[in-house]
């Protein structure tokens, strides 16, 4: 089985149809959604019927997709953020709306668990450090779990008796084996909107015959995005930074 892992899409329907096709030129076969499906970017309804339309999908509830349907969760928010969000609020039909209220707050599989933030707090916790990945080791089962949530690429890794071991991938193409007796925690970064230095689209793919994680960066179409933010009247923040990856 291969995973295609994806987070922090952020209605960006570029960048998400560039990072589906590179996945299935990969082979994967089944997709894992890590929250944050809205927010920030100009495609909130086309975003959302391209994931409803992909089979075997498993996803969780991000922050921007929790604010959908909690008015106190925009408390949370910056003032662009909630602007994005009233954009994406006249954006979304009915139907998008009650396909995204399905996502579960965090999920627990046979081979791996997932949420947006961490399981102490899904929507405001951004899990960055050892103590946090320690503190949450003992809410999820099995050997792999995967977060979202900073748009940071990472791998925190941890055998018993010896200290958690983080590495983050800034802009890198990479594949690491996974070890047996081994515990994973995976950020695959972000799909619509990376933060890691690089403008590329980001995401995982996790192979269970070989037992691989591979980051994976993808090409797509900023300058379009761009404009299509400018047309609509998004906060200029929003779209400038996409070429910078910050």
């Amino acid at each position: 089985m291969r995973y295609a892992v994806l987070s922090d899409i952020h209605a960006n329907y570029e960048a998400l149809t560039a990072v589906l096709k590179k996945a299935e030129e990969l082979g994967a076969n089944a997709y894992v959604f890590c929250g944050d499906l809205i927010g920030y970017g100009p495609d909130p309804e086309r975003c959302t019927q391209a994931i409803k339309k992909i089979k075997n999908f498993f996803g969780v509830m991000g922050n921007h997709d929790y604010a959908l349907f909690h008015k106190e969760a925009q408390a949370w928010f910056s003032d662009y953020a909630k602007i994005s969000l009233r954009y994406t609020i006249k954006n979304l039909s009915n139907d998008s709306l009650a396909f995204i209220k399905t996502f579960p707050h965090s999920f627990q599989g046979k081979y791996f668990a997932a949420v947006h933030g961490s399981f102490i707090d899904p929507f405001r916790d951004y899990l960055l450090t050892s103590k946090q990945f320690l503190i949450n080791l003992s809410l999820w089962k099995g050997s792999l779990c995967f977060v979202g949530h900073s748009h940071i690429p990472f791998i925190m890794s941890y055998l018993p008796n010896h200290k958690p071991k983080i590495d983050v991938f800034l802009g890198k193409d990479v594949t690491i084996q996974m070890l047996p007796n081994v515990r994973y925690m995976i950020n695959p970064g972000s799909t619509g909107q990376p933060r890691d230095a690089n403008s590329l689209a980001s995401f995982g793919l996790i192979d269970t015959r070989e037992n691989t994680f591979r980051l994976v960066r993808v090409e797509y179409d900023i300058a379009s995005v761009q404009r299509r933010m400018r047309h609509c009247g998004l906060p200029e923040l929003l779209y400038s930074r996409l070429i910078k990856g910050a």
